[in-house]
């Protein structure tokens, strides 16, 4: 963990209060790094041992009319999943007792973008080395 030399600054940073972040020559807050939203930046000035609100960086964003929260264009979860579908695979171990009273288990795989399902291997002693075998030869 890095040490901090001499008290923690308390309050709103130089930087980003008043004129200073407006003015000519002066940064905006968050304008370097436009995807940062204000729990990001709040969370560095946090670390760099500034004491503030969330809150305070919010106002700070709003009043330097940057948006507080960056939009988000990228794609949603599901419209992900459906784009990857065809390279996801599921696995399962299941045991199935047989009418001798052994218990065998079956390895197998299913395709998210097909439905189809492989059937890896079974055994009645499964191993992780059986496991990664069986993996890498379906």
């Amino acid at each position: 963990m890095a040490r901090r030399r001499g008290p923690a600054a308390v309050g709103v940073p130089a930087a980003c209060s008043g004129t200073a972040a407006h003015g000519a020559g002066g940064t905006r807050p968050g304008a370097g790094q436009p995807g940062w939203g204000y729990r990001r930046i709040h969370g560095e000035l946090t670390g760099l041992g500034y004491t503030l609100a969330p809150s305070t960086v919010w106002q700070i964003l709003k009043d330097a009319g940057i948006d507080p929260a960056p939009r988000r264009s990228g794609q949603t979860w599901r419209r992900f999943l459906a784009g990857q579908a065809t390279t996801i695979l599921a696995t399962d171990l299941f045991h199935v007792d047989t009418v001798l009273l052994r218990r065998l288990y079956v390895l197998f795989f299913i395709e998210q973008g097909t439905r189809r399902v492989h059937l890896a291997g079974i055994t009645a002693h499964p191993a992780g080395e059986w496991v990664t075998q069986q993996a890498a030869t379906c």
